[in-house]
């Protein structure tokens, strides 16, 4: 039979003290909801964004809002203004995830939680909703939706 040092010792022991890396999905789900509550109401007009969990450690961002355009070139100049402004809006959003997942998993054992998101995929999309022969003002839904991997 080995025998181990002390120094070997402490670091068999040390993997059992430590808390494993598990994301408490029930936390991510109250830090993600937006459907009641408080939470519901958000506090801009302009823009949605909710947040599903997809298959695996996935979770999907939704983001919609309506744009105004007259000619081809300011929809497709507006489309990539809307995307910039989409990329911002969700990073908020997940940054704000981040900090209230942080809060609803914190125990008092110093344990510090996290979960990262990692980018897989983004789509965007623009639906013509608002069409008028006599007005020129064109009027669409800009929608993008963005895959994460949580870990």
């Amino acid at each position: 039979m080995k025998e181990f040092s002390p120094r070997e010792l402490l670091q068999l022991e040390e993997p059992s003290k430590k808390k494993t890396k598990e994301i408490s999905i029930n936390a991510l789900g109250q830090a993600m909801d937006t459907t009641w509550g408080r939470s519901s109401t958000p506090s801009t007009a302009s823009h949605s964004v909710k947040f599903t969990f997809a298959d695996g450690n996935r979770i999907v961002a939704s983001y919609a809002s309506i744009i105004s355009f007259i000619s081809e070139k300011q929809m497709i100049e507006t489309k990539i203004t809307s995307d910039d402004h989409a990329n911002r809006i969700i990073a908020m959003h997940v940054d704000s995830i981040k900090k209230d997942y942080k809060v609803l998993v914190e125990d008092s054992g110093g344990y510090k939680p996290s979960v990262s998101f990692k980018e897989i995929s983004s789509t965007d999309s623009l639906e013509i909703i608002g069409f008028n022969v006599h007005n020129p003002l064109r009027k669409a839904y800009f929608r993008k939706k963005v895959i994460f991997e949580i870990s």
